[in-house]
């Protein structure tokens, strides 16, 4: 590992305010009009909870992401790296009051022909860097089915798969290097244009799927391989989930196709509605393969996989070597998800589990459908084990969500039990950071959380995604003093305007970030002593999130609980439990949608003055209250029934 002689220099200038920071950067690189930054807070996931950020910036150069990073790191700003936007687990969405540094406009690519590698920066798409390969002969095999709009740096922080990769691989298998910013604001070379190089730790490849929690990638070397032979094509439906998965099965048993896709009759129902080029809209499934071995056995694998169906009882099996032909078919599987997102609201799944086990896997998906009510399409890179169900609802429908929700969730825990992952390829992100902890087990979540402090001590880069976000808070058994009311609260500045136009200057005390963080420190100790797994949600009196945090195992939603539980207390100085339904049902915070009037929110005030609200969830509603109880007890706050 070698710091790049590119790298602004380590005793440049830092930024600490956000004027400072626009000055250190090109022209138009920093945005903080609202309008403008909206489309930088979700991705494609469209999480409901994303947060709304300080800043936009559109980063153009290393040093452009250096100049970022060491602001981020002298703040204690979070910083949301993000790509092409696409992320289908909520790894780019944006928290509050962080910066969203956008790579969009870091495209450059360089082939070269002679090493058969690429240096491109992380904003090119992957469908530009096949072209650019092309070009040249040469071809970039991982090959997600967004591949026209997904971002190589996104493909790197997930570790992307595709389409090809039953028979070349993934995302990790294709970089030789990269150029990446640490949370210091450092920039270091890992790797080059070397096939072979074992000096020191493999570095590398432990920035590949690290989804932006351990830098900032700003370049990358990938390998390149001789551009692919004309593939042959089959497509095949069958009567059964079970026939089709036995076929799937027989295959791979048999040979290494260069595609072994799957979709089921609600996929192939949705792709026909938007395709209409005649699917079997009665199959139980249909699978897709291609060979692109020499022109003479691509022939002969193909009459062999058509043998293999017919002989695991397909119903219809069809073949070509017309290259338009076979893509057409291929066309079909890559917009699976867009034709089933047409349906409704959508949680997308990527478990994959051992190819023995894919049978089960399918049909256990189809009875959590049935069993639920709800929705279940599942298309899957079959060749390797990587399904992709979507579960579908309608948003209006709370009974139907609440399903819906259920399903994923147990989804995701038959993968598990079935010797599987919570995630192939699409990365944990925020959407499946709750089922980390149980998938990985206390001793390697522990090893890959020390990982993370190591390389990112102060937790700036993408909190919340895979690990849980750490409040900057003492640890248990340190000794602390009861703040004082102007210890406690800092005074937010702002306008209004008076009956007779003038502008009239106010200001409200505001708590702390480091008294919230020791807030939602006392909450998770108080419920582990109580034997409850808890969330905690501070916000300021404006309503706005000042921290959070989670024990293993907890969930989005419980989240979300604990907010509106925050916001209740803040907004009333009232304990949440004391608001009479048919008040709480009037209040409306954010995008959050009516509250519910439950115990556990509190607010928290000093001598008096309210400076925030707390929300606590995840127990009963008593046992929350007792927590939230014991908490502003732990802080010297005024007790809960006095704020007011």
């Amino acid at each position: 590992m070698t710091t790049t002689a590119s790298a602004a220099p380590a005793d440049a200038p830092i930024a600490t305010t956000l004027d400072e920071l626009a000055a250190a950067l090109p022209p138009g690189a920093l945005i903080t009009d609202p309008v403008k930054t909206e489309a930088y807070r979700r991705d494609r996931a469209e999480d409901p909870d994303a947060g709304t950020p300080a800043a936009v910036v559109r980063a153009t150069s290393t040093e452009d992401v250096q100049a970022v990073v060491r602001f981020a790191a002298a703040t204690g700003t979070p910083i949301i790296p993000r790509g092409a936007g696409t992320s289908l687990s909520g790894g780019s969405t944006a928290v509050d009051g962080g910066i969203v540094l956008s790579l969009e406009r870091m495209r450059e690519i360089t082939i070269d022909p002679v090493t058969r590698t690429a240096v491109t920066q992380p904003g090119a798409f992957n469908g530009e860097v096949k072209e650019a390969a092309a070009e040249h002969g040469l071809w970039y095999p991982p090959d997600p089915a967004s591949f026209t709009f997904c971002s190589i740096g996104g493909n790197i922080a997930t570790n992307a798969g595709g389409l090809c990769c039953v028979k070349y691989g993934v995302t990790t298998d294709y970089v030789l290097g990269m150029k990446v910013v640490l949370a210091d604001g450092r920039a270091v070379e890992l790797g080059g244009p070397r096939l072979k190089d074992v000096a020191g730790l493999s570095l590398t490849k432990l920035f590949v799927g690290s989804e932006g929690t351990l830098g900032v990638i700003t370049e990358v070397t990938l390998r390149l391989v001789p551009e692919q032979r004309p593939p042959h094509t089959l497509v095949a439906t069958f009567p059964t989930l079970d026939d089709a998965t036995a076929a799937v099965l027989a295959i791979t048993q048999r040979m290494r196709p260069s595609m072994l896709e799957f979709m089921d009759r609600p996929t192939i129902n949705a792709v026909e509605d938007e395709t209409k080029m005649g699917l079997d809209r009665d199959a139980a499934a249909m699978i897709i393969v291609q060979s692109d071995e020499p022109a003479g056995y691509a022939g002969v694998e193909i009459a062999e996989v058509t043998q293999l169906c017919e002989a695991n009882g397909c119903s219809e099996v069809f073949s070509t070597d017309d290259a338009d032909e076979g893509e057409a078919f291929i066309a079909a599987r890559r917009i699976a998800i867009p034709a089933v997102e047409k349906k409704g609201t959508i949680l997308l799944e990527d478990v994959g589990v051992p190819l023995p086990n894919l049978g089960a896997l399918v049909r256990g998906i189809e009875e959590i459908s049935q069993r639920h009510d709800v929705l279940v399409a599942v298309m899957a890179h079959a060749g390797d084990g990587n399904t992709h169900p979507l579960v579908v609802f309608d948003p209006t429908d709370d009974g139907q969500r609440a399903r819906a929700h259920q399903a994923y969730g147990e989804i995701m825990d038959l993968a598990v039990a079935l010797g599987g992952t919570i995630t192939g390829e699409h990365g944990v992100g925020r959407l499946k950071q709750p089922w980390l902890a149980g998938y990985l087990g206390p001793d390697v979540l522990e090893i890959n959380q020390k990982v993370k402090d190591a390389l990112d001590p102060q937790g700036i880069l993408n909190p919340g995604v895979v690990f849980e976000s750490k409040p900057k808070a003492g640890s248990a058994g340190t000794a602390t003093t009861t703040p004082t009311t102007a210890e406690a609260t800092m005074t937010e500045q702002g306008t209004t305007t008076s009956a007779t136009g003038d502008a009239v200057a106010f200001s409200v005390p505001t708590i702390t970030y480091d008294l919230a963080a020791r807030a939602v420190s006392l909450t998770i100790e108080e419920g582990q002593k109580a034997g409850v797994r808890t969330c905690a949600t501070v916000v300021d009196p404006a309503l706005q999130l000042v921290a959070y945090g989670r024990t293993d195992g907890m969930t989005p939603h419980s989240v979300e609980t604990s907010r509106r539980k925050a916001q209740t207390a803040a907004s009333t100085r009232r304990p949440s439990a004391l608001i009479v339904p048919e008040l709480a049902q009037k209040l409306e915070h954010g995008s959050g949608g009516l509250l519910t009037s439950i115990a556990g929110g509190v607010p928290i005030a000093f001598d008096g003055v309210v400076v925030g609200g707390l929300g606590v969830a995840g127990g009963k509603p008593a046992e929350d209250a007792v927590i939230a109880d014991a908490v502003l007890a732990a802080l010297g706050a005024d007790p809960a029934e006095t704020a007011s």
